[in-house]
């Protein structure tokens, strides 16, 4: 009996509402099915997860020893430490010219993931370019509890203004991620210019979320909005793509707002009691250190290039898929509309070509996940296959669609 009333009770709507991200179920997906595959003695190739192959580099591990060398084990100051602060300012003065920031307006969070859902939570009501990230839709949105609009980019990933303003009208946020994930996209200037017009015409804030600034290509310019001098902009920062360190969990907001910061702040203490301070020590040194993490990120850079040349290069000999060349992150988001059979519908169109890969031991991510758009794409992340993994599977991909 006692059980039977435990089952029927319900649970906060906001934690009832969230689901594990698509991406990982896919990744456990993958796990069984490659051990299946590779028994023929073929690899298995994983495009699927934005996991990243290197090592953190060497100045930031020798950091976080010294941190606790030092004894910084105690309580975190909620918020940051100032220290970390400071080496925040300094490189986004550096970077960005971003001019007047002070401590106040830096929050220190685990990972660029808790700001954004800090961030998300200020508000109930939003919207944000389609396709975007995951996390956002599956747990940001219900998690916060917001009403939130999908806004689809273009074919070719450009902007249409006008249901950027048709969307943002009577809400409180739009999200923005750039470089984007998963379609590669770079937002110029001009673009990030007239979005923070609408925006501020409308009322509305803006969340930036700059994941992927360093991971630009082709010479292109990544403009942060950090440099801004507004109140209604909230940017989230990470050092999980820039330096490697996706388990490290650090990460940090900007804003000029102060009364936003402060909500941050005591969100951050909420629900974790501030970032444990030698991850913030060695944060600090990955920031103060130019010439090493300059290096290193060109390092990454410079392979990241090469895996992105070896498949477009070779997605652009096969038949019936559309794709635009990504200019940042590690993603390339192909259209299969033309192979798709025209029958299928919903689900199952969705996971067409996702299937397909899947049975020729290849795992990407189908477009669905990324919201209600571009269901006929899939995401294939470059960012842990090596040039002959990415060759291989090329020439696995032209046997699947032959020309």
């Amino acid at each position: 009996m006692e059980q039977a009333t435990t089952q029927r009770r319900k649970f906060s709507t906001a934690l009832e509402s969230i689901r594990m991200s698509p991406i990982v179920s896919i990744s456990e997906e993958a796990r069984v099915r490659a051990i299946e595959y590779e028994k023929s003695g073929n690899e298995f190739i994983r495009f699927q997860r934005g996991e990243i192959d290197f090592q953190t580099p060497a100045h930031i591990v020798a950091a976080i020893h010294e941190g606790l060398d030092k004894g910084l084990t105690k309580y975190p100051k909620s918020g940051g430490e100032n220290f970390f602060k400071e080496a925040v300012i300094a490189r986004l003065r550096r970077d960005f010219g971003a001019a007047d920031l002070a401590p106040k307006n830096v929050v220190a969070t685990y990972g660029g993931q808790e700001g954004l859902e800090l961030s998300f939570k200020l508000f109930a009501k939003g919207a944000g370019f389609s396709p975007t990230w995951s996390c956002a839709l599956e747990n940001f949105v219900p998690y916060a509890q917001i009403e939130f609009e999908e806004v689809p980019l273009n074919e070719d990933f450009s902007v249409n203004y006008e249901r950027v303003e048709s969307a943002i009208a009577g809400r409180d946020f739009f999200y923005l991620n750039n470089p984007q994930n998963p379609t590669g996209k770079v937002f110029t200037e001009a673009e990030l210019r007239t979005i923070v017009d609408i925006c501020t015409r409308a009322g509305a804030f803006i969340i930036a979320d700059e994941a992927y600034e360093k991971i630009i290509y082709d010479g292109l310019k990544h403009h942060s909005l950090s440099s801004v001098q507004q109140d209604n902009i909230i940017t989230v920062f990470t050092f999980s793509k820039t330096f490697a360190m996706t388990g490290w969990r650090l990460g940090y907001v900007v804003t000029r707002n102060e009364r936003v910061a402060e909500l941050l702040r005591l969100g951050n203490y909420t629900q974790t009691a501030g970032v444990t301070t030698f991850l913030q020590y060695a944060g600090a040194e990955a920031l103060n250190n130019v010439e090493a993490s300059e290096r290193a990120v060109s390092t990454m850079v410079d392979e990241f290039t090469l895996r992105r040349d070896a498949l477009y290069a070779g997605l652009s000999e096969l038949p019936g898929i559309r794709f635009d060349k990504p200019q940042g992150a590690f993603y390339m988001f192909p259209n299969f509309s033309e192979i798709i059979p025209a029958t299928l519908e919903g689900t199952e169109r969705n996971k067409f070509i996702y299937e397909l890969l899947m049975e020729h031991g290849i795992a990407t991510v189908y477009g669905s996940c990324f919201g209600k758009h571009f269901g006929d794409n899939v995401r294939l992340s470059f960012s842990a296959t090596p040039v002959p993994v990415v060759e291989k599977a090329v020439e696995r991909m032209s046997k699947i669609f032959p020309s």
